[in-house]
């Protein structure tokens, strides 16, 4: 996935989600990229701002890529569930924000899907970042908070990684 992909994503989930259209500078440093052509060989995705809560027949299997990243994800969102008790200063929780954004950043780099997976996987990244955003800009927010603990529980709903259930319990 590119940073095209990635901009694009994020502007359409704003654009969709309703709640999250204030928030329309959620990737800022990206414009640049919206305009580029896609590098990508995958088909467009118009649904990608819309959240599907249907899930697959068979859970898909995660690449290694994925499986890091989303690893790094759920590890972020244990650490920020302390701010919800007061346990995080505004650094840490700038921190946490920059690691859910790189975490995201190297999948969309390193990640190499099918089509129906991937197109699966676009609306939790978008989540991610614009959570990560809230978090950079606001510091502790419950609702970036719930947010991501939905992307972590929705993962092992979309995905089969052995890896998932071998680590720490949600």
């Amino acid at each position: 996935m590119t940073r095209f992909h990635q901009t694009t994503l994020l502007a359409v989930l704003l654009a969709t989600t309703p709640g999250l259209a204030g928030s329309s500078d959620a990737a800022p440093g990206h414009e640049e990229h919206a305009a580029a052509p896609s590098e990508d060989v995958h088909e467009p995705h118009a649904a990608h701002g819309a959240i599907d809560e249907s899930l697959p027949a068979r859970r898909w299997t995660p690449d290694a890529p994925l499986s890091r990243g989303m690893q790094r994800v759920r590890a972020a969102t244990a650490t920020l569930d302390h701010g919800s008790h007061a346990h995080l200063d505004d650094a840490q929780v700038r921190n946490i924000a920059a690691e859910l954004k790189s975490a995201v950043d190297m999948m969309f780099a390193e990640c190499k899907l099918e089509p129906e997976p991937d197109a699966a996987l676009h609306p939790l990244l978008a989540r991610v970042l614009v959570a990560s955003n809230t978090l950079s800009e606001s510091g502790f927010d419950a609702d970036a908070l719930a947010e991501l603990q939905a992307v972590v529980a929705r993962y092992p709903l979309l995905f089969d990684d052995p890896t998932w259930s071998a680590s720490q319990s949600d």
